[in-house]
């Protein structure tokens, strides 16, 4: 049921992480669930206790929670992420995989929740999918449009899937040519050949931290100033190899500290005028 998602997926969410995705699941469990609104202890789900936690990792793209029910010492696993690693983890699903490319369509991002078979904590079934709205930001669109305008190339990079970067994509007036990272990394393409994929694609789906060094790199090497944006400590590096390495709003002391600049406002449209101010500097200086 739509309960039984919930508490599965509040189990294997990490308490008082700032990552929005956990907030959202979090938030959305503790409004439906009668059983955790009125609860004595805000840290405890009655009947169930969490005795391990792997968090959400950008490799593994996955959380995973291990849980004990109290009455009969029962232990399962939960494991919450992306639809497509948990599809596998499941061993297949077409059902699911035509609900997440239908919700896709949509734009709807969705996160696949499983949890193990009684018995045994290797062999998970699909409890079922959660969906999320994670729409572009309002001034997204003018900001692509004004960086084009001065002759700046835009490209999204993101984790998400394909099929929801496309959509994304085209809804700010990109092109759709998106491609998946595995493209960036195949042993059998020439630099040469990944260089000019990486030059012609509007962007990059189903990312992980180390292909956006990746993209900086291939760029750098066609000889094109590249500015990168990024938060997490992962990012790190693509910060410090970009030209420009752009921290944004929210980001961790790693980004800062390897970035050029860092936004103290949420938004990319602070970007273009770094770029409309500094091209009046060099004005003045010529």
């Amino acid at each position: 049921t739509k309960n039984d998602i919930l508490l599965l997926s509040y189990l294997s969410a990490e308490p008082g992480a700032n990552d929005p995705i956990e907030s959202a699941v979090r938030f959305a469990a503790e409004t439906d669930l009668e059983i955790l609104k009125s609860r004595p202890n805000k840290h405890e789900v009655p009947g169930y206790k969490v005795t391990g936690f792997v968090p959400f990792n950008p490799n593994t793209k996955m959380s995973n929670a291990t849980v004990v029910i109290n009455e009969t010492n029962e232990v399962f696993r939960v494991a919450k992420g992306a639809p497509q690693v948990i599809i596998k983890l499941v061993g297949g699903n077409d059902d699911a995989v035509h609900a997440v490319n239908t919700l896709a369509g949509r734009g709807l991002r969705a996160l696949g929740v499983a949890r193990t078979i009684p018995g045994d904590l290797e062999t998970y079934e699909l409890v079922g999918m959660i969906t999320l709205l994670d729409p572009p930001r309002p001034d997204s669109a003018e900001t692509i449009r004004r960086c084009n305008a001065y002759g700046v190339e835009v490209k999204m990079i993101t984790g998400d899937q394909l099929i929801i970067a496309k959509e994304v994509a085209h809804r700010l007036g990109m092109s759709r040519v998106i491609l998946d990272a595995g493209h960036l990394v195949d042993p059998d393409k020439s630099d040469e050949e990944v260089t000019q994929h990486c030059e012609r694609a509007d962007g990059f789906a189903q990312v992980i931290p180390e292909h956006k060094y990746r993209v900086v790199e291939l760029l750098q090497k066609r000889g094109l100033l590249v500015g990168m944006t990024g938060d997490g400590v992962n990012d790190a590096p693509a910060l410090k190899k970009a030209n420009v390495g752009i921290a944004v709003h929210g980001c961790t002391d790693a980004a800062r500290s390897a970035a050029d600049i860092v936004l103290l406002a949420p938004g990319l449209s602070t970007i273009v005028d770094g770029i409309t101010t500094s091209r009046a500097i060099f004005q003045r200086m010529r």
